[in-house]
């Protein structure tokens, strides 16, 4: 990664708080929605918090795969990245391990200041799904 900083990361409630925790213990600098919105943003549309990480500059985390065919949600992501679990059957720690895996191919694909919405796949790959 040829940036001085590694991303930083808003994730998303779905994936819980023990996976950020994980990865918190990893290395990274995780957000969770909850440190910005009561109620766990359960009241909070994701075009919201979309906009509100990307005006950060903070890369996403999700395992709502739908997001990818929300326009409102694509439009809050005009600016940013966010990186999608492909497989949401996955326990708390096997979810934090995937972006581990991964963390390789997410900071390579933030470090090309491009906006996508991508998958994260097993065995640490990524595939960009939008645009």
């Amino acid at each position: 990664m040829s940036s001085a900083r590694p991303p930083e990361f808003f994730f998303d409630r779905s994936l819980g708080k023990a996976s950020a925790n994980r990865l918190r213990d990893h290395g990274w600098t995780v957000h969770l929605i909850a440190e910005f919105y009561p109620d766990d943003a359960a009241d909070i549309a994701d075009e919201e918090w979309i906009a509100e990480g990307c005006s950060r500059g903070w890369v996403l985390l999700t395992k709502d795969k739908k997001i990818r065919y929300r326009a409102r949600e694509l439009e809050a992501l005009d600016r940013g990245n966010l990186f999608c679990l492909a497989s949401g059957n996955l326990t708390l720690d096997q979810m934090a391990q995937r972006f581990i895996d991964a963390e390789a191919a997410i900071f390579r694909a933030t470090d090309r200041n491009s906006v996508g919405f991508w998958h994260v796949l097993d065995r640490g790959r990524v595939t960009k799904m939008w645009p």
